[in-house]
């Protein structure tokens, strides 16, 4: 017999604890279950119903009974072991009941183990083939009994016991996306280019093939390979087959994502590779350093947009901003500054920033987006999550060329040329292809001024190409601007 520290104790004392107070309401469920070892099933789901894998447990959440599935992941089942002390090894088994036409797996098929080391076990459940959701296919796991007859088969209450759990497995939501919508590169024959392909619901690999998902539009000629496989992403890797150096020269390809054996394109759905112009700048101008501070994780860059969104028929200025960042590059990037050497002499974890470029995005919270260009305001009955509405993060967004190739204090500004992608809650999804220009000029000391004229393409939405007037700023303090004489302005567009 094994005897454990007051320590040891403690610890399984206190995930006890955590383990019922999600469970148990009234103070005497609650002494009984501190008093009363048990075994129950264990899985929590977020408000996104993601089921959370031990160890993450969160108190915002109880344990479910029912567990509606819609993807095709492998579901994690914790079965987790409360008890006060815990000398010898306990098994408990289960059985497994499948109903309707679906092949899964059950791993392990009926025993868990528990000992002080480990209060958690997991049940796997592995989806070999596509379900007919018709036939209603549900898997039901109960525990049956331990070695142990002082371990009570739930939690000892009679409102949540846990004893049982379903899985009812619905109509998955098959989707893929790329894991960005554009990439600049050197144009050298034998460049090795890399992205991903998203596929967040899960896939059957069987299922992938790398010439029925793209559609190609190509300035140039590569090979297409596939480097690896998670069971959420396929990695590919791109080699450019020819040499692209001419500097007053613009090459892209584009790829785009098409509907293949039932899984639909979302989000970002098309992949630009480009290999741009080369001018000469002066890296120490550095304009994009006026537009963020990486100290200041709510630092944001201010602007005007020009349009009627009041829908009362006048357009004035409506005031916005973005958060706005810095375009990390690599250290061979011949636009690229030295932020951070980690204080090392090693220039592995050196980090560098594209001297005149800045993008929007929303990195407190990645799961959301913020107001790039003042697009929210441009549509009503948007999605604003980033998996459904990509292209409010517009990263990289803006590209500074200093006056005469090295002015600090101003120049022309463009907007960087790519295909964004809005969407609404309901399925229905948008590109729009977005370019633009105009000027920058220091109008106060450390106070930057943009302006520029916004050009958005989508012949659905717009009927062609439409155009809309800004002004940036670096700073919240600004003067007020003047209002334009054009009466021809954005108005919300209803998604």
């Amino acid at each position: 017999m094994k005897i454990y520290s007051k320590m040891k104790g403690t610890s399984i004392f206190i995930l006890t604890l955590i383990f019922f107070a999600v469970s148990c309401s009234s103070d005497d469920e609650n002494m009984n279950v501190i008093e009363t070892p048990f075994i129950r099933f264990f899985l929590v789901a977020d408000q996104n119903n993601q089921a959370l894998e031990y160890p993450q447990v969160s108190s915002r959440f109880e344990a479910v009974t029912t567990y509606e599935k819609a993807d095709l992941k492998t579901l994690k089942i914790p079965v987790s072991l409360s008890a006060l002390i815990v000398e010898n090894t306990v098994t408990a088994t289960f059985s497994t009941e499948i109903t309707g036409n679906i092949d899964i797996s059950v791993s392990p098929e009926s025993t868990l183990t528990f000992s002080a080391d480990k209060l958690v076990d997991t049940i796997y459940v592995n989806i070999k083939d596509r379900w007919d959701f018709s036939s209603s296919p549900r898997l039901i796991l109960e525990l049956l009994g331990t070695n142990d007859p002082s371990i009570h088969l739930g939690i000892p209450n009679n409102t949540s016991p846990n004893n049982t759990l379903t899985v009812n497995f619905n109509d998955p939501a098959l989707q893929y996306s790329f894991s960005t919508n554009k990439i600049e590169i050197l144009g050298e024959e034998g460049e090795e280019i890399f992205f991903n392909v998203n596929l967040p619901q899960g896939y059957f690999p069987e299922e992938i093939h790398d010439k029925e998902i793209f559609s190609f539009s190509n300035g140039f000629e590569y090979e297409l390979s596939r480097v690896s496989e998670s069971t959420t992403d396929i990695s590919y890797k791109i080699i450019l087959k020819e040499d692209l150096q001419n500097d007053f020269l613009s090459f892209e390809s584009t790829l785009q994502l098409v509907e293949s054996n039932g899984y639909q394109p979302t989000g970002i759905v098309f992949l630009q590779i480009v290999k741009p112009v080369k001018i000469f700048r002066d890296l120490s101008a550095n304009p994009a350093a006026y537009f963020y501070d990486l100290n200041d994780q709510f630092y944001r860059t201010y602007g005007e947009n020009w349009g009627d969104f009041n829908e009362d028929g006048t357009c004035d200025w409506q005031s916005f901003f973005a958060f706005s960042f810095p375009v990390v590059v690599e250290a061979n990037n011949e636009n690229g500054v030295l932020y951070d050497d980690g204080g090392t002499e090693d220039p592995d974890d050196d980090i560098y920033h594209h001297a005149f470029k800045i993008g929007f995005d929303s990195r407190v919270n990645p799961d959301l987006t913020t107001n790039s260009f003042n697009l929210k305001r441009w549509f009503t009955g948007e999605a604003n999550g980033v998996d459904i509405s990509p292209g409010f993060n517009i990263d990289p967004a803006l590209e500074f060329f200093p006056a005469d190739g090295i002015s600090s204090t101003s120049g022309t500004v463009l907007v960087e040329s790519q295909i964004i992608t809005i969407g609404t809650s309901s399925g229905d999804s948008y590109n729009i292809a977005i370019a633009g220009e105009g000027t920058y000029q220091e109008i106060e000391p450390d106070l930057f001024e943009v302006k520029l004229i916004l050009n958005a393409t989508n012949d659905e939405l717009f009927g062609g190409t439409i155009s809309s007037e800004y002004l940036l700023y670096n700073n919240p303090v600004y003067p007020e601007p003047n209002p334009l004489s054009n009466t021809d302005c954005i108005t919300p567009i209803d998604l």
